[in-house]
Formats: structure tokens, C-alpha cells, sequence
């Protein structure tokens, strides 16, 4: 891991190591850490126009409305709720040896009350170099992949939705990791493979009433990420064989999905600079594509508790077959304020614009969002 982390991201590392959720002696091989966010939020200001052609409703919300989470079907509308975002989790780390342990997480949602398995694996680490892990992970597809549920390691509310949601978020497989420095220069790499099955994807059910099986196979992918002072850059790329069904809506399709992102952080201890971009690419075997572009660059200024943060995200499709596919378009700026109560606990506000720039999914929205995050 780089040693030069974002603030946001050291707290919840820190406190994921130190602060159990019970009294266990110091010899004790078994850590449990837990957080929480609560975030509530409602449209205001929304607007479908005359030339709208998406749905009168996302996921029975009625339109106009926000999707704030695709991969977990979080959606605001016209009423403060607190069902989109919301989340907890319970984290275990049990060390059997100094180079063998068992991590496993379990996740309950607003929109998912039933606790989910998303992290469940064996790490073996023969030396400080090699990282070896089995079991079930999520997909390192972006930057805060790995912990995009922990709202105290991030400036806003949850994470840039243009970028963070598909059908499949984990993968049930293996990866390895290697780590070294040079200089000053601190680098971490690893290759992943797998595959995932969602027998009622919440993201499918943005779009259809019913319950779509989808499996994301031979998964395969690799990231780089190099740390060089105030500067942090990753890349990676993965691909997958997407096939979703639903029997209901007679709908079977499958796609090769290729994917590739960047991200580039800067942090001045007092300003920090966030960006990140991905495209993604789908050949659908009935015969056309889609290409998904998509970059989120947010600034923002730490002065004593308080985080003021700015950011603009973009989200936009391009398909070589209109009569198939009717490509969706979104753009966004956004406004956070943070306030760090402790080390491991932070209030946020946050007023988002998004525009629908094809019309075709909820209609132009403000969105309103408060959040309190805590690590335990």
C-alpha cells in the first residue's frame, strides 16, 4: 500500500485496525471493526421538460428522480427519505499466523436490508512484497472499489455515481499483489480473476420490474498504483463475459465488457485534488456496442474540521446501433461540506445539479443530501 494515503482514506484504514467493536485483549487474533453512514436526502427543483422519453418511474420512484447508487438501486424523489444511501457494516480479521488470515464483511442497505456477504477471503502473505488472496472481493475497477461503502474515507456523500455502480460490484476468485519502493516512489500491482452471479440484480432493477440473473465470467484484470510525494496515480484494466436474463421481460443478452480507468490525486495537506476516469465497452452478441466514457474532477480545502469540497462528474454513452440501444447521458456538479466531529466520525452536507442531457432516465434534479458517517 502507497504511504502517502489521502486524510480520508488514513482514517478509516486507522481505525479499521484499532478501533474493535469489543474488548479483546491486545494477544487476541480476532479484530472486529464496523461503520455506519446514515444519509438521508430529497429531489428539489426537478424538472422533466416536454421532451422527455425515460420512464414515468425508476424502480417504482416516480419521476422526476435521482439515481444516486445504480448497483444497489438507491433512488431520491420528491420526498426526504433515507432508504437510498444508507448503510452499516461488521468487518472481522482473524490472524492465524504472521503470515496467514481470514477477513470477512457483511453489509446491510437502506435499499437491502438483508445483511450480504461482501468480503469473504484467506490472505497469505509470505513477505512484505507478496500478497496473495482467495475468496470473495470487490472489484477493483476504481479507486475507492475497495471501500466505496466507508463514507469517512471520502469527501462526498458516497461516491461519484457516474463512475461507481454495475450490475456486479464483488467476484468470488483470486488475486495477488506486489509491492515495493524505489526511492521515494512507492508501488503497488496486482492481477485478479474471477466471477460473480446476481440472481436479482438491484441495478437490472432500475430498468425492469422483475428479478434479472446476471453473471459476470471470466473476469479477468490487473491495476498499477504508484505514489510519488503529494502525488497519487492509478491505472487498471479488466474484462468480463456479461450475460443477463429475465425470463419475464424475455430478455437474454450477453456482452464482452472491457474496461479501463485512471485516477490521479494530489494532496497539499490543506488543498486536494481528486480525479478519476473509466470507459467501458460492451460488444453485445445481438450485435451492436455501447461505449461508456466517464471522469469525475472534484478540489476541495481542509481548515481545521471543516472540508469544503467542489467537484463535476460526467457520465456519457455512445452506441453504434441506435435502433438497438437508446444511449443515456448525465452531467453533474456538486457542492460538499464536511465536518470532522472526531477522528472516526463526520457530518456532511451536499447540493447536487444533475442534468439528464439525453432525457431519457429521471429528468433534470437538485438533489439535497445530509450524511453522518461513523467508524467503530
Amino acid at each position: 500500500m502507497a504511504e502517502f494515503l489521502c486524510p480520508f482514506r488514513k482514517v478509516f484504514l486507522a481505525a479499521s485496525l484499532t478501533f474493535p467493536l469489543m474488548s479483546f485483549a491486545q494477544e487476541s487474533p480476532l479484530k472486529l471493526s464496523g461503520f455506519l453512514s446514515l444519509v438521508g436526502g430529497r429531489v428539489v427543483g426537478a424538472s422533466l421538460g416536454p421532451s422527455y422519453e425515460g420512464p414515468a418511474s425508476v424502480d417504482g420512484k416516480r419521476c422526476p428522480c435521482y439515481t444516486a447508487d445504480w448497483g444497489n438501486a438507491g433512488v431520491y424523489r420528491q420526498q426526504f427519505s433515507l432508504e437510498p444511501e444508507s448503510r452499516a457494516g461488521l468487518q472481522a480479521k482473524y490472524t492465524l499466523n504472521s503470515d496467514i488470515n481470514v477477513v470477512g464483511q457483511v453489509v446491510i442497505r437502506g435499499t437491502d436490508p438483508t445483511p450480504n456477504i461482501q468480503w469473504a477471503y484467506a490472505s497469505y502473505a509470505p513477505s512484505k512484497r507478496w500478497e496473495f488472496q482467495l475468496g470473495r472481493k470487490r472489484i477493483p475497477l476504481y479507486y475507492y472499489s475497495d471501500f466505496q461503502d466507508i463514507g469517512a474515507s471520502y469527501p462526498w456523500v458516497a461516491v461519484p455515481p457516474e463512475l461507481y455502480g454495475w450490475e456486479a460490484t464483488n467476484y468470488n476468485g483470486a488475486s495477488m499483489r506486489f509491492r515495493s519502493t524505489v526511492g521515494d516512489t512507492n508501488i503497488s500491482a496486482s492481477l485478479f480473476t474471477g466471477k460473480e452471479t446476481v440472481t436479482d440484480s438491484l441495478y437490472m432493477r432500475l430498468y425492469y420490474d422483475s428479478k434479472t440473473r446476471v453473471t459476470w465470467s471470466r473476469l479477468a484484470g490487473g491495476d498499477l498504483e504508484v505514489t510519488h510525494g503529494p502525488l497519487t496515480v492509478r491505472g487498471v484494466y479488466m474484462q468480463t463475459t456479461v450475460r443477463s436474463v429475465n425470463p419475464v421481460e424475455d430478455y437474454d443478452d450477453t456482452a464482452a465488457l472491457k474496461a479501463y480507468g485512471v485516477a490521479a490525486n494530489l494532496d497539499f495537506e490543506d488543498w486536494f485534488v481528486l480525479a478519476e476516469l473509466t470507459q467501458l465497452t460492451r460488444q453485445f452478441d445481438s450485435g451492436y456496442r455501447v461505449t461508456a466514457p466517464a471522469f469525475t474532477l472534484g478540489a476541495g480545502y481542509r481548515f481545521g474540521n471543516w472540508t469544503p469540497f467542489l467537484n463535476y462528474a460526467s457520465y456519457k454513452e455512445r452506441t453504434d446501433d441506435l435502433d438497438a440501444y437508446a444511449p443515456q447521458s448525465f452531467k453533474r456538479a456538486s457542492f460538499t461540506l464536511r465536518y470532522d466531529i472526531d477522528a472516526h466520525s463526520a457530518v456532511k452536507g451536499q447540493v447536487d445539479r444533475h442534468q439528464d442531457v439525453t432525457r431519457n432516465f429521471g429528468g433534470d434534479v437538485t438533489v439535497l443530501r445530509i450524511a453522518y458517517d461513523r467508524l467503530f
